[in-house]
C-alpha cells in the first residue's frame, strides 16, 4: 500500500508563544498528517548567543498548546538549525518570512547530499494592532502585550520637505489611535531627479538610512518613460523596526515631452515655473485640481494596505 500521509517539519525557540508561533504551528496541523516540531535547546541557543526561558519551560508551554487545540507531535530538541531535515524526509518544512532563508539553506544542503527538496510553505506574519510584526523580542521589550500597543511609537520621514512630513503625520494619525512621535531627517541624497526604476530604489534607500525608529517612511518621485510617453511617479515605502517592508505609489500623469527632457540630469521644481506654489508640485501646476499633499497621502495609504489587511485580519481571527 502506498503511504500518501503528508509529513510535515515546523521549527523555533518558541520562548513565550505568540500569536505568530501559532499560526506557523496551525498551519503544520492543516496540511500535516504527521508533525514534527523542533524546539531549540538551550545549548543552541547559547552557541547563538539568543536568551530564552529553560528549555523545560518552553517545552511545557508547547505541550500546553497542543493540548489546547488537540493535536499531537514529535518534539525534537534541535542543537542546530537543521534538526533531522538533513537526514530524514519531509513533505513540506513550514516557515515565516523571518525563517524562509534557513529553509531554503536546508534545501540546499539536501540537493548537495543527494536528497530531495521539502516543499517550503510560507506563512504570512502576524501583525500586531501597529501594523509591525509580533515577536518575543518585542513582547519582552514592553513595546507589546501580544496585540496591543503599549509603547509611544516613533515614526521617522527622512526628507527635508515638509509637504511629505505632513503628508505620514496625517495618514499615520488616521490609522492609529495610540500615542506617536514623529521625526523629520535630513539626509544625504543626490540632487538630480530619478529616472525609472532609480524612483523605487532611491525610496528605499532613504530607509536604510534611518535609526531608532518603529517606522520609516521613504518617498520619492521622479519621471517613468513608458512607450514613449513620460510620466511623473511617487513611490512610498514603509519599512519597519523588524524589516517588514511594504509598497506603495501616487496616482501618476503626464507631463509634456519637452519638460521632461529639460529635467533631465536637474531637479524638477529648476524647470517648471511654480512661482509661489511650489509646495503644491507638478501636480498643481498642470492640473490645479490635486496638490501634492493630497498625491503623497494616496502613495503612504498605498503602502499601509498590507498591514492594515494584517491588523484587521488578526483582529478578526481573534476577536480583539
Amino acid at each position: 500500500m502506498v503511504d500518501c500521509s503528508m509529513r510535515v517539519c515546523v521549527g523555533g525557540t518558541f520562548d513565550i508563544l505568540h500569536l505568530g508561533h501559532k499560526k506557523l504551528l496551525e498551519r503544520a496541523f492543516e496540511i500535516g498528517d504527521e508533525v514534527v516540531i523542533g524546539l531549540s535547546s538551550d545549548e543552541f541557543l547559547m552557541k547563538i548567543g539568543k536568551r530564552a526561558r529553560n528549555y523545560e519551560k518552553r517545552l511545557m508551554q508547547l505541550k500546553q498548546f497542543l493540548n489546547e487545540i488537540g493535536k499531537s507531535a514529535r518534539i525534537e530538541k534541535l542543537n542546530s538549525i537543521y534538526g533531522s531535515t538533513l537526514h530524514e524526509d519531509f513533505d513540506a518544512i513550514i516557515v515565516s518570512p523571518e525563517s524562509e532563508e534557513r529553509a531554503k539553506i536546508i534545501n540546499e544542503m539536501r540537493r548537495k547530499n543527494g536528497r530531495r527538496e521539502i516543499k517550503i510553505i510560507k506563512v504570512p506574519f502576524v501583525l500586531a494592532e501597529d501594523g509591525i510584526p509580533i515577536s518575543t523580542s518585542r513582547i519582552k521589550r514592553g513595546e507589546i502585550d501580544g496585540w496591543k500597543r503599549l509603547e509611544k511609537m516613533n515614526i521617522v520621514v527622512p526628507t527635508s520637505n515638509p509637504v511629505k512630513f505632513e503628508a505620514v503625520k496625517n495618514v499615520f494619525s488616521s490609522i492609529f489611535f495610540f500615542p506617536m512621535e514623529f521625526k523629520m531627517i535630513e539626509i544625504d541624497m543626490e540632487e538630480k531627479q530619478p529616472y525609472n526604476d532609480e524612483i523605487m530604489k532611491n525610496a528605499l534607500k532613504r530607509c536604510k538610512k534611518c535609526s531608532n525608529y518603529d517606522y520609516c517612511i521613504g518617498i520619492e518621485s521622479g519621471i517613468r518613460r513608458e512607450r514613449g510617453i513620460h510620466f511623473v511617479e511617487q513611490y512610498a515605502v514603509a519599512m519597519d523596526k523588524a524589516g517588514y517592508t511594504t509598497y506603495g505609489k501616487s496616482p501618476s500623469f503626464e507631463i509634456p515631452w519637452w519638460i521632461a527632457e529639460k529635467v533631465y540630469g536637474r531637479e524638477m521644481k529648476d524647470v517648471i515655473p511654480f512661482d509661489d506654489e511650489k509646495s503644491k508640485g507638478a501636480i498643481w501646476y498642470f492640473s490645479r485640481k490635486m496638490d501634492r499633499l493630497r498625491l503623497t497621502e494616496i502613495g503612504i495609504t498605498m503602502a499601509m494596505v498590507p498591514r492594515l489587511y494584517g491588523i484587521r485580519a488578526t483582529r478578526q481571527e481573534k476577536n480583539f
